[in-house]
């Protein structure tokens, strides 16, 4: 009898462990998207631990810097990055994830300024140009950056977004929708959403992913796992009704499930 309970206890110990597994998620506050200061941490975030729940898997957030995330799961002390854009070189790094959300990078300006601008990087060279260090706008935008630009660097998107409203610089380049988030909820600066505006086209677009390190010998297992529970939160309705926790309009909440599906 002694050595049947002491079987079922060890056999009971992987299940056990599974159950409360739990993911450690590195990020940068990326509103609307993600961010500390969201309800459930944004509805991206949410979708994503809706995704591992199904799977038996817990999840934390920690909300820190791009460089010290990127830092921290190299160094395998976190599980995953939220939001990772794709780029030839975190490719020879990460694994990534099913495409979780698209965004648009570009430029703003201020409203009352001529500013000449075709969609081309080379339309911006005699304009002063503000961005977030180690932002990612475009390709042709990061070559041009330190050869033909003239770049101002800023601690953040909203800083840069300040500069530009105080008419220290030109122009801003970055995220559309963060930037647009920043001028509606501007509680790090003092913003004027009346005062700058965003210019058409994108200079790019990007689909933002979760990765893990290819030095985890479980990444591929991992992101297996992630994505079946983004089919399952698709088909249970979970998605939908997150989506409309966070104010999607029914009609935004089916585009994203479609995109789910394609990608």
């Amino acid at each position: 009898m002694i050595k049947l309970l002491i079987f079922i206890v060890v056999i009971a110990i992987p299940t056990k462990v599974f159950s409360e597994q739990t993911w450690q998620i590195v990020t940068e506050n990326y509103p609307p998207y993600f961010s500390e200061n969201l309800p459930d941490n944004g509805w991206l975030y949410e979708i994503t631990q809706s995704a591992l729940k199904t799977q038996g898997i817990n999840s934390e957030a920690e909300f820190t810097t791009w460089d010290r995330a990127l830092k921290l799961l190299e160094k395998k002390r976190k599980t995953a990055i939220l939001g990772a854009f794709y780029s030839l070189k975190r490719n020879e790094v990460f694994y990534y994830s099913r495409p979780l959300a698209v965004a648009h990078s570009g430029i703003f300006k201020r409203k009352e300024s001529a500013i000449n601008f075709d969609g081309t990087v080379q339309s911006l060279t005699p304009y002063s140009i503000g961005t977030e260090d180690n932002a990612f706008v475009s390709q042709e935008f990061a070559r041009a950056r330190n050869t033909e630009l003239a770049i101002t660097s800023t601690k953040s998107l909203p800083t840069s977004l300040y500069l530009l409203q105080q008419g220290r610089i030109d122009l801003v380049a970055g995220t559309k929708e963060v930037g647009k988030y920043w001028l509606e909820h501007n509680n790090e600066v003092d913003l004027d959403k009346n005062k700058i505006e965003y210019l058409l086209p994108d200079l790019a677009s990007h689909k933002l992913y979760l990765v893990v390190s290819k030095s985890n010998y479980r990444a591929k297992e991992y992101l297996q796992k992630f994505n079946r529970g983004i089919d399952i939160i698709i088909e249970n309705g979970s998605i939908a009704e997150i989506m409309k926790k966070h104010n999607f309009s029914n009609q935004k909440t089916a585009e994203y499930i479609n995109f789910l599906k394609e990608n």
